[in-house]
């Protein structure tokens, strides 16, 4: 992992923007293994701009994209079979995650996956070293606990995406950059291990969430860590522990499914947490959703004015402005069934003059934030659905096949479909990754993971044009030649 000079001066400028949003910078004469001192974490004040800050690191990210604002979804869904690129050649690197070809010096594979993770890897650390260096009685235990559970939840969420990116990954404990400098790769086991230890103590710490922070889910607490430790626990294989801890999720009366129009809303309560995007930033829209929709989406305007962009005449010159960057490949689309509320609600299309050479094609791009309504502020990181399928799959391995099914009919249901025919374990598995195929596209990740851990992305990527000749080694990101050269205990993944 790289952790040079260079990182090592933006890191401490990083914790002191986290600690003053914008206002002037704290002074910070200590090194950075001291730059967790009182000085910083001395108040419950001080510790709130911190956490804030690590909030906004997240999601904003100066108007970058990151992984936590979209990039994860962004590039899983290219290296699946979710998007592909509009304008490969105006994009070469955004198409090497398309066709996975990856080149090791890939830039957005570095700073969007690999760097940013580290990045609030660091600061999570850095808020962990300073809550337990502070002995100011101004920094009190309430507060103490949610410094702590909170920089445990999002290193291990970050851990979660690295691992699963990249595979063996550096396992960065400390703030410290002489311990970390030099780290080799723990192996995934181990770090799976980790994210596991990190959010069973994180869900220790939290007591149960208050009203306040179920209302919002725009906080850390102990739902959203509840619901990532059955994430991790389904993807060890612990079959129990997976059902176990999606069921208090799904207990919780505080979660309830929406309907596919609601699903996503602010106030949803099927949201466990979300991040909030203010209006100011990016108009109010998440990056992910600047990447993915296009910019103007015809079924937003009124038939008149569609007709003008549609106008064989005027179509070319507006072709930029209707073609989403990563529109959604016709795999997912026919991957619906018929009746299907979530192909209706969750995907829209820009459609083309019916006229040659155009012949009224549609591109179709995910809409479950729409570009339209700015007073859609928010950004789901977990939601009570996932929950539901992670539960079925669990019980379906453990041979509860028809508890397995009534969580599938839950999904299918608020889908305006029928229940399933499934009955035999194999069957009842497929039936899972469908659902998980269609419930959570364009949603982090999620397709290129599933196809990885259950065995069959060579299979169904390979069968995709652009995608031939794949192999079981390019499922794995590389590790950028920058981070090589600077840590000599740092090897590359097979096949780069």
């Amino acid at each position: 992992m790289k952790l040079n000079y260079n990182y090592l001066t933006c890191a401490v400028f990083s914790i002191a923007l986290l600690l003053t949003g914008c206002k002037k910078l704290v002074e910070i004469d200590e090194p950075i293994d001291t730059v967790t001192s009182t000085k910083i974490f001395s108040s419950d004040d001080q510790a709130d701009q911190t956490l804030a800050g690590l909030y906004s690191q997240m999601i904003s990210g100066d108007q970058n994209l990151l992984s936590t604002n979209g990039g994860a979804t962004i590039y899983g869904g290219l290296a699946s079979d979710e998007f592909k690129v509009a304008n490969s050649v105006s994009f070469p690197e955004d198409q090497e995650f398309s066709s996975n070809k990856m080149l090791v010096d890939n830039s957005m594979s570095y700073g969007v996956l690999w760097l940013a993770n580290y990045k609030t890897i660091y600061t999570a650390n850095a808020i962990l070293d300073g809550e337990a260096a502070s002995s100011s009685p101004n920094l009190t235990k309430r507060k103490r606990i949610e410094l702590k559970a909170s920089a445990k939840f999002f290193r291990a969420y970050c851990y979660f995406y690295l691992s699963n990116f990249f595979g063996d990954v550096p396992l960065a404990l400390s703030s410290n950059y002489m311990v970390t400098m030099r780290l080799p790769r723990a192996t995934q086991s181990e770090v799976y291990a980790q994210i596991i230890k990190d959010l069973r103590e994180c869900v220790a710490l939290f007591s149960d969430p208050d009203a306040a922070v179920i209302s919002t889910k725009t906080k850390v607490n102990k739902a959203a860590a509840q619901a990532l430790l059955a994430r991790a626990y389904l993807y060890v294989k612990d079959w129990g522990n997976a059902e176990t801890y999606a069921t208090d999720l799904i207990s919780n009366t505080a979660f309830q499914l929406e309907t596919v129009q609601k699903t996503f809303d602010p106030a949803s309560r099927e949201t466990i947490l979300q991040f909030t995007i203010h209006p100011s930033s990016n108009i109010g829209i998440s990056m992910e959703t600047a990447s993915l929709s296009p910019f103007v989406p015809l079924s937003a305007l009124s038939p008149s004015d569609q007709e003008i962009f549609l106008d064989p005449g005027n179509y070319l010159e507006f072709l930029d402005f209707l073609l989403p960057k990563f529109p959604v490949r016709d795999e997912l689309v026919n991957a619906f069934e018929t009746g299907d509320q979530r192909g209706k609600v969750w995907l829209d299309y820009n459609g083309s003059p019916n006229v040659e050479p155009f012949f009224g094609k549609r591109t179709y791009y995910a809409n479950k934030y729409p570009r339209n309504d700015i007073e859609r502020t928010n950004y789901v990181l977990l939601r009570l659905a996932e929950l539901y399928l992670i539960r079925a799959e669990a019980r379906t391995m453990q041979n509860k096949n028809d508890l397995a099914a009534a969580d599938l009919d839950l999904i299918r249901n608020r889908a305006g479909l029928g229940k399933i025919t499934a009955t035999d374990q194999q069957s009842l598995l497929t039936a899972v990754a469908q659902e998980r195929r269609i419930e959570l596209f364009a949603e982090w990740g999620h397709r290129f993971f599933d196809l990885k851990r259950t065995g069959r992305a060579v299979s169904v990527l390979s069968a995709i044009p652009e995608k031939q000749g794949l192999t079981a080694s390019r499922l794995l990101f590389p590790i950028h030649s920058k981070e090589i050269l600077a840590n000599a205990n740092l090897k590359q993944n097979t096949g780069y």
